[in-house]
């Protein structure tokens, strides 16, 4: 029996836009993905059919297949997708407010949500790290309330460094028995940075150690001034183990949310923020999410950053499948293409080729900004950007080896400044410089500074992604003059005329409507050909000019130097006479008096 070779037909040529999906070229030219990530591989691309390519990527790979590739016309890509997707409008109201947890570690974050929640989870958590959804919603009079917790305050900064401000409230977690913390200060810095109101919860209130005077004398010092102690930030005392003070602070939560109610569209295509991700085995990419506009359904096509998906599931705080999330909701999402980031923008679309398609253009984009030369933000750009008024403001994050270096390092910074501009420390503390301090970076378009520690390979990789600068140095002068010249390119320059020579005038040849013919001698500094004089007579000016001609003899010449002498012409109305002091000036730009 003969058994005959299938020939799978290739097209001879095929059209393509500037960016294709891998698996849409795969259809084009009858394969299947598997196949093509294979000959990518053959080739050295490692990709995957979900990923990529550029037109020149693709022809390439083509040309060795001898199939054509064509790049399409702009008028066959009228049908483009956006790449950021606009706002729509639409109903308008009430959402449930959204508290983000946050504290030093063993703090008690997770014991307090459990207590709120009413449910025993951390038991069962290994080593005390938060696991499951990280969001969870309760009632207080009848009214959600969405809290959020999270393993660090990475998550909650990377979210803030992409533009994504899901935070009404922060509950910072104070032991009483600790004080304030590393994370304490960092939370801190977070949280002030956001602008969003802050409840401080002194917690493990009832243990023997206890001390919360000292911790709210503490926050004092770290710029949290609580009402007790004469400022306006609330406080409440609480164990959470016991379930003591957890009334009290949900009133104070729910009194706060009541003097700025937060409102959202509640109609329309859908917007969530991711808070979290995982990789859940038997169902892939997992985002938990959080509903910021409109009502996200089973069946919703979306983009979500440079993926793209389909909602086959949502999954509440609970483990519940439900069919719709409202905003102000927080919910498991199964079915997306690869891994978002926390802070990616979720954005219903109107079906999965439209999703896809803003995905590649997204990705096409994104390759495009990590195949160039990232433009890093360091001190001498963020003169630039200051001097031209780009940013109001200068915002530095401050590492150290040790708390007193930290605390000069702080000091002097501080001290430096003008009348119209000032540096501003997002944070300050002791240790290398970690991928959290760049996220505070990243999220405030400042700078990091670091004295004595550097920075961690993740770090490093976080800043050469985004153009941040990392600055460390040795010599606490260097990092001083380094932060006061970037603050100085706030001032706008001014003008400051120089002088560059005087010539006395010994003869005049020729007088005509405009040009002069005059002799004289260099008397100080130096005569250019081309250069702005200013004529004095009796210590006055009478008059301003230009060198038209300068010659030494009959050698026309650029310069002639002081002693020498000199025939010139020059442009100028009124009469010159002899005894007249031409003087040469010149005007640049030079720093401004503060």
């Amino acid at each position: 029996m003969v058994v005959e070779e299938v020939v799978i037909e290739r097209p001879d040529k095929v059209t393509l836009s500037e960016a294709i999906h891998v698996g849409e070229l795969a259809e084009l030219i009858n394969m299947t993905g598997v196949e093509l990530v294979g000959e990518l591989f053959s080739r050295g691309i490692i990709t995957n059919v979900n990923a990529t390519l550029d037109f020149e990527t693709a022809a390439l790979m083509l040309a060795d297949m001898e199939i054509e590739a064509e790049l399409a016309e702009p008028e066959a890509e009228a049908e483009a997708p956006v790449i950021d997707i606009p706002e729509v409008e639409g109903e308008v109201g009430s959402r449930a407010p959204v508290v983000t947890v946050m504290g030093h570690v063993d703090h008690g974050k997770t014991t307090l949500l459990d207590a709120i929640r009413k449910s025993n989870i951390v038991a069962g958590e290994a080593g005390g790290i938060t696991q499951g959804i990280g969001a969870y919603q309760v009632e207080v009079e009848g009214s959600p309330i969405t809290f959020i917790d999270t393993p660090g305050h990475e998550a909650f900064t990377a979210m803030r460094a992409r533009g994504a401000q899901v935070t009404d409230i922060v509950v910072l977690v104070v032991a009483a028995d600790d004080g304030v913390m590393p994370q304490t200060r960092e939370a801190i810095a977070h949280a002030q940075s956001a602008g969003v109101p802050i409840i401080v919860a002194v917690n493990k209130s009832d243990l023997p150690g206890a001390n919360v005077n000292r911790v709210l004398s503490e926050l004092a010092d770290a710029s949290l001034l609580v009402e007790s102690m004469g400022g306006e930030i609330v406080s409440v005392e609480t164990s959470a183990l016991k379930g003591q003070g957890i009334d009290d602070l949900l009133e104070m939560i729910h009194l706060t949310t009541q003097l700025d109610p937060p409102e959202a569209r509640l109609s329309g295509p859908a917007r969530a923020s991711v808070i979290e991700t995982r990789l859940d085995r038997s169902v892939g990419p997992v985002a938990t999410v959080l509903v910021v506009a409109g009502a996200l359904e089973v069946g919703d096509c979306y983009v979500i950053g440079l993926q793209s998906g389909k909602a086959r599931n949502l999954v509440d705080a609970d483990g519940n499948r439900i069919k719709s999330a409202p905003a102000g909701r927080p919910v498991e999402v199964v079915g997306i293409s690869g891994m978002p980031r926390p802070g990616d923008e979720l954005a219903v679309v109107e079906n999965e080729k439209e999703a896809r398609r803003i995905a590649t253009a997204r990705g096409l984009r994104a390759s495009r900004e990590e195949s160039s030369v990232a433009e890093r933000l360091g001190l001498e750009d963020l003169a630039r950007q200051l001097t031209h008024g780009a940013i109001q403001q200068l915002d530095i994050v401050v590492k150290a080896d040790t708390d007193g270096s930290v605390e000069a390092v702080v000091q002097a910074i501080q001290a430096l400044g003008y009348e119209k501009v000032k540096p501003n420390i997002v944070f300050s503390g002791v240790g290398a410089i970690t991928e959290n301090d760049v996220n505070l970076a990243i999220a405030a378009r400042g700078v990091v500074v670091a004295f004595n520690v550097k920075a961690s390979p993740a770090a490093r990789g976080l800043a050469d992604q985004n153009g941040i600068e990392l600055r460390a140095y040795q010599i606490i002068y260097d990092l001083i003059n380094d932060v006061d010249a970037a603050l100085q390119g706030k001032l706008e320059p001014e003008l400051h005329e120089v002088i560059d020579g005087r010539l006395e005038v010994r003869g005049v040849f020729r007088t005509e409507r405009a040009l002069k013919i005059i002799g004289g001698i260099v008397s100080e500094g130096r005569m250019n050909r081309g250069a702005e004089v200013r004529v004095i007579r009796g210590g006055e000016t009478i008059a301003t000019a230009r060198i038209d001609t300068l010659r030494r003899f009959a050698d026309a010449v650029n310069e002639v130097t002081a002693g020498y002498e000199c025939g010139l012409g020059v442009t100028v109305r009124p009469k010159i006479e002899e005894g007249d002091i031409l003087e040469a000036f010149h005007e640049e730009e030079g720093p401004a008096t503060a």
